[in-house]
């Protein structure tokens, strides 16, 4: 009980940490105007706990919940750490740019970026017979090869793309470069959540 405890703590601590940044860099002149971005924050914080939580425990039901459970823990710490880093990311912005000012394109593919990476680290902790899967929801049922034949790939693209977009954005300004990066992880993405979404539901007929 006192480790469930603890990482539910630890959850909670990660998602909240951006407020941390933003208290102590607290500008009254500059946040006036942005409580909906940050209320936007707040309900996403409040989202991206519950909803894991409640596939936790729908994991827990089932005859290999000791697995899934230990699995699901590691997927909602990596979807906590994305939010957190989301979380920096806009506080950031609202700290440092004047309210109106559209969002330089480097932050969104920053942003962008770590989602293929946190995604490919979801995938790869991803059990097909977990809720996380949804394969109730969006088949009728499913092969664990097929599943997994069609995961590893997509896991291993999120990762690597999500890892060299970061460093790529972090690293160049140049809006030519940048629009050309923004291009290409949108066609990641898309053929991850997309294209893999039809071949996954095709194959499971």
């Amino acid at each position: 009980m006192k480790r469930k405890l603890l990482f539910e703590m630890l959850i909670i601590g990660v998602a909240l940490a951006p407020f941390i940044y933003l208290f102590v860099s607290w500008n009254p002149e500059t946040l006036s105007g942005q409580t909906r971005v940050i209320l936007l924050y707040c309900f996403a914080a409040l989202l991206f706990y519950f909803l894991p939580l409640i596939m936790q425990y729908l994991d827990s039901k089932k005859p290999n919940a000791e697995f899934l459970v230990r699995s699901d823990k590691r997927i909602r710490l990596i979807w906590s750490s994305y939010l957190s880093a989301l979380g920096f990311i806009l506080f950031y912005y609202i700290l440092h740019f004047s309210e109106g000012e559209s969002i330089p394109p480097r932050y969104l593919g920053v942003a962008l970026s770590l989602f293929l990476f946190a995604s490919g680290n979801f995938q790869s902790n991803l059990h097909p017979s977990s809720a996380f899967a949804g394969n109730g929801w969006f088949s009728r049922g499913f092969e664990e090869k097929n599943y997994k034949r069609l995961q590893r790939f997509t896991a291993r693209l999120f990762f690597w793309v999500g890892i060299a977009g970061t460093v790529f954005f972090l690293s160049f300004t140049e809006s030519r470069l940048v629009s050309w990066g923004l291009v290409f992880i949108g066609a990641v993405i898309f053929y991850g959540i997309v294209i893999r979404l039809i071949r996954n539901i095709v194959a499971s007929r």
